[in-house]
């Protein structure tokens, strides 16, 4: 590859070559001057893509459109492209519009000065673009690697808080449990057992006084009766997850059916207790269980919480140079 930037002129007549060499070489560009496309193809292959390409319209071997096709092909790179010709035609000068190129001239009728201005203009458009390019490459990479650097770390951070919670305990309060029977003794005997689990443990023996409950305070976990005398248990988990999707409900059930069951899960519920009760530590265990779901759930949205916070900036900083970058691209030349 060649270490400074240079130009390809392609033209039979030599005196082009070395016009371009005159006008370009004090702004820092190499020239080198071929007659033919197979010499401007030997070119490419030891110098690597030229900046900028000067080509007469037709050449021995090939027209200025094909060669500027194969070479745009053939580099995967763009590059700045004038056409400079003694035989200008509106067909030909609309062929170049519609090709991409930043500039059709006429030997003879067009100065120096104006090749100069229009081979200066197409390189600087030529070098926004390259470096908007790489601009964006480099915010994309950034992008791609501060994600892949999220990922991990919340991977980390959830394992983490999930090992931490093995006794959940909730940030700034105990638990609350609510306990819904319209036997008293089933409600006592809740409050006492989860009570004992260090819990605020409170209870309601009808669907009126669940409601109440529920509308003036916070639940972590509902264990409620499916058949209430003035309401409906499967009623009250859908009223329940309406006000509060996170609270975990657990419907607590003589009998169950198929039907039953899918109806109370369809309705929001986490799971199903069988009355009455063998073994009491089962209920602890479920209870447990609901709770360290919701702690996961809890320290898990915290960490986002977090991270929100924390990079805001970040995001923020990354549109204004997104937005900047657009405005660029939209700027005339």
């Amino acid at each position: 590859m060649k270490a400074t930037p240079w130009v390809l002129v392609v033209d039979p007549d030599p005196r082009i070559g070395q016009m371009c060499a005159d006008v370009l070489g004090p702004l820092g560009h190499t020239i080198h001057a071929t007659s033919s496309g197979a010499g401007a193809f030997d070119a490419v292959e030891q110098l690597g893509p030229p900046l900028g390409l000067v080509t007469e319209l037709e050449l021995p071997d090939v027209n200025a459109f094909t060669l500027l096709q194969r070479l745009r092909a053939f580099t995967n790179t763009p590059f700045a492209a004038v056409i400079l010709t003694e035989t200008p035609s509106a067909r030909t000068a609309a062929r170049a519009i519609q090709a991409g190129l930043d500039g059709y001239l006429i030997k003879g009728a067009d100065s120096v000065e104006e090749l100069r201005a229009t081979l200066q203009r197409a390189i600087r458009r030529l070098a926004r673009r390259r470096e908007l390019e790489r601009v964006l490459d480099e915010l994309t990479h950034l992008n791609d690697d501060f994600m892949a650097s999220m990922r991990t770390l919340r991977r980390a951070n959830t394992e983490l808080e999930r090992r931490l919670a093995e006794s959940p305990v909730p940030t700034d309060a105990a638990w609350r449990v609510l306990v819904v029977d319209d036997d008293v003794s089933v409600v006592a005997v809740l409050e006492t057992l989860l009570g004992s689990q260090g819990h605020i443990v409170e209870g309601a023996t009808s669907g009126a006084a669940a409601r109440e409950a529920f509308l003036n305070r916070h639940y972590d976990v509902v264990l409620t009766d499916k058949n209430l005398g003035d309401a409906n248990g499967v009623d009250l988990v859908r009223e329940f997850h309406a006000i509060a999707p996170d609270c975990r409900i657990l419907l607590m059930t003589g009998y169950a059916t198929v039907e039953s069951a899918v109806d109370a899960i369809e309705s929001g519920v986490a799971g199903l207790l069988r009355k009455p009760f063998d073994d009491l530590g089962q209920v602890v265990n479920r209870v447990d269980e609901e709770l360290a779901h919701l702690g996961e759930q809890r320290a898990e949205r915290r960490y986002f919480d977090t991270f929100r916070a924390q990079y805001a900036e970040f995001e923020a900083r990354f549109r204004l140079i997104r937005n900047k970058l657009g405005t660029l691209q939209g700027e005339p030349t």
